[in-house]
């Protein structure tokens, strides 16, 4: 196993599978089950035992057995998942009687995909499109591409001036993430949640081109010298800078700094811009106004399974709109269908995901579809623009500020 050191490291958990195939394409309409896999479940893949998960721990076992070898067509499987968790979550909640579960805890699906995902990148099975992605990251500090300066673009027409933390003092970093910053179409995600930061009154500031991607790309990807070079440059940033508090409104990067950072950030406190925002209305008894719109949510992965963070967003939701659930919700919701890489290297596929996620949301008859996550939101608004539908993408923070006026 001297091509798989990442692989090895969680041989334990790729090889507890029990192959039951519980998690192919079971309907359980009490736990809000309706398939699992979002990727087995379209129409973009043939429906063959690789692309769910027993599949791909038959292959991890053929691996670490040595009986087959790293190839493309192993990447080209392992990178079609968005590493969504889905099949991780519902085999944690399986307890078949007649199956022995002992070693259910070991059931890491995410973190061995990701591992196996390190040692693809480390033998040259790299996607290219993920090649030019962490390229990008390392030379500009951002997945984009784009020039450094443009990360401050988004502040130009707000009628109010934003500290820079890399300059003073602030009681919040508020740290905007990669696609609110420089994503046309998300850009309202880091509007209105500055408006409503400076609304409250909050002592906050941003980095703005000093910003530094949290990685979570290259982590995602399997490029883990990536990673740790950016990981490596924010410690340093937040360190020298002595920020206390980190705010975010992207789930990907609550998630890095939360997870992948592995207790890294020491003292730094990190929060949900949801967390964050409902903490603070309680603690000043802040009145949030009832707005006369019908909403339904979706749970980003990253936030949810990957961080059990579920209620704040809801709780807001229902204190400020008629919010109704969809089917799939909490540790069972369909994922967007971009994360993992998926959306950067298989386009179509990612549409055809939050196409079905759309439906979902359609289903409750709601005129909104909120979602906590940019990089969501981008993919599901894509999938409302293909499909031509009548629902209106919206961030939970413009939301937030609407009832504020």
């Amino acid at each position: 196993m001297e091509k798989l050191k990442n692989l090895k490291k969680v041989k334990n958990a790729a090889l507890s599978c029990v192959s039951c195939g519980q998690c192919r394409n079971p309907i359980w309409p009490s736990k809000g089950v309706f398939g699992v896999c979002p990727v087995y479940n379209t129409d973009y893949t043939p429906k063959f035992e690789p692309f769910f998960s027993r599949g791909k721990n038959t292959i991890l076992r053929g691996l670490i057995w040595e009986e087959i070898s790293l190839s493309e067509d192993v990447a080209s499987i392992f990178f079609q998942c968005t590493t969504c968790g889905a099949c991780e979550e519902f085999c944690h909640n399986a307890k078949n009687p007649n199956i022995n579960f002992a070693n259910h805890q070991w059931m890491e699906q995410v973190k061995v995909y990701e591992a196996l995902r390190a040692d693809l990148v480390e033998n040259g099975y790299a996607l290219e499109e993920h090649k030019e992605m962490n390229k990008a990251l390392l030379d500009l500090d951002n997945p984009y591409g784009r020039i450094k300066s443009e990360k401050v673009d988004w502040i130009r027409d707000l009628g109010f001036d934003i500290k820079d933390a890399s300059k003073e003092q602030v009681d919040v970093l508020y740290y905007v993430g990669c696609t609110s910053a420089l994503s046309k179409s998300t850009r309202t995600v880091a509007k209105a949640t500055a408006n409503i930061f400076n609304k409250l009154g909050i002592d906050f500031g941003i980095l703005g081109d000093k910003e530094i991607c949290c990685g979570s790309v290259a982590k995602r990807t399997g490029n883990l010298e990536a990673f740790k070079q950016v990981m490596e440059k924010n410690l340093q940033l937040f360190q020298d800078l002595g920020i206390k508090t980190i705010v975010t409104s992207c789930a990907g990067c609550y998630r890095t700094f939360l997870k992948d950072y592995e207790g890294k950030l020491k003292d730094i406190q990190v929060l949900h811009t949801s967390e964050f925002l409902i903490d603070y209305f309680k603690e000043n008894n802040i009145a949030l106004k009832k707005l006369n719109i019908k909403t339904t949510y979706h749970d980003p992965c990253h936030l949810g399974r990957h961080c059990d963070f579920y209620d704040p967003p809801r709780e807001l939701l229902d204190k400020i709109t008629n919010f109704k659930e969809m089917r799939r919700i909490r540790e069972n919701a369909m994922c967007c269908g971009a994360g993992g890489g998926v959306k950067k290297a298989y386009s179509e596929l990612a549409l055809e995901m939050s196409i079905k996620r759309v439906e979902e949301a359609e289903e409750t008859e709601a005129s909104c579809l909120v979602s906590t996550c940019p990089f969501c939101h981008r993919n599901l608004l894509d999938g409302i623009t293909k499909k031509k539908s009548e629902l209106k993408m919206l961030d939970l923070t413009e939301l937030i500020i609407e009832s504020l006026d």
